[in-house]
């Protein structure tokens, strides 16, 4: 069964509320600032592009991009999150 637009714009937003949330604990645990969550933004894209080239014949195109391109900014927006909390 292929995936419907819903469905994966619904598979797009769980990706970015969990990648905010990774951001923001991992901000918290560190508690040093955004270092930290540069190193997981990009070690969650280096764990992904193998996944998606597997996956690529699954999904259209623009879905790999949209969630390999927010991976990274929605962890740091979350580490920011976790910075303002501290506050």
């Amino acid at each position: 069964m292929p995936f419907t637009l819903p469905m994966l714009v619904a598979r797009l937003v769980l990706g970015a509320l969990s990648s905010i949330v990774a951001g923001a604990a991992c901000a918290w645990v560190a508690r040093s600032g955004t270092r930290t969550s540069w190193v997981l933004g990009i070690v969650l894209i280096v764990i992904f592009v193998p996944i998606h080239v597997w996956l690529w014949q699954i999904f259209p195109p623009w879905y790999h991009l949209a969630f390999l391109i927010s991976l990274l900014p929605c962890t740091l927006l979350g580490a920011g999150f976790a910075a303002r909390s501290r506050r």
